[in-house]
């Protein structure tokens, strides 16, 4: 029988994120990248066989987006951390029947269906299953199965290593993906530039 399998995105307003790309992008420009990179994971995710998708969001605008892409929104008041956040859609998803879980990041451009595939296929023979980011220290990805096998460690600066410590402490068996696409994401000018040199890039 098929696992009930839901994803998660935790995405702010994209009037709110991608500060740190200020030096190459206005306020205007930031928030349609922004909106963009999220656009472009939720389409992804609509060509994946999943049961169900969830936006944790604190954002109207988010909010909108998700709906009108056929996902559903938790909504959170912008409080406590990312990990808090994933936490409490990880449980949402599990009293819907969720058996496994994927949690993805809003900013990944170059994610295809399968590499979301591939992450889950690794579920297979273990309880966990990550993608690092191309610096090798934040968490672009985690599948879960169940959803809330454990506490998630998103926010942290070394949130990759500790979620591998904490799948560790837990007893679960944890897998590291190697995904070129999902590790590639866009938080400072040099991942802007190496984005609009390699192709054209989301939202331009």
């Amino acid at each position: 029988m098929k696992r009930p399998v839901w994803a998660i995105v935790p995405a702010k307003s994209p009037l709110h994120g991608k500060s740190r790309l200020r030096p190459v992008l206005d306020d205007g420009a930031r928030a349609l990248f922004a909106q963009r990179l999220l656009e472009h994971v939720l389409d992804v995710l609509a060509t994946c066989e999943l049961d169900g998708v969830l936006v944790a969001t604190e954002g109207d605008d988010v909010a909108s987006l998700a709906s009108a892409r056929g996902a559903d929104v938790l909504r959170d008041r912008g409080e406590g951390s990312l990990a808090e956040v994933v936490d409490r859609a990880l449980a949402e998803v599990a009293s819907r029947g969720a058996a496994t879980a994927v949690v993805l990041m809003a900013d990944l451009p170059r994610i295809e269906r399968r590499d979301v595939d591939a992450l889950l296929a690794a579920l297979d023979d273990d309880d966990v299953a990550l993608v690092r980011d191309h610096l090798g220290r934040h968490t672009n990805a985690l599948a879960l199965s169940p959803p809330t096998a454990m506490a998630t460690c998103f926010g942290r600066e070394d949130s990759f290593d500790a979620h591998c410590a904490a799948a560790r402490a837990a007893g679960l068996r944890a897998v590291a993906v190697e995904s070129e696409r999902i590790a590639f994401d866009v938080d400072v000018p040099a991942d802007h530039r190496e984005l609009t040199t390699r192709r054209p890039a989301v939202g331009t």
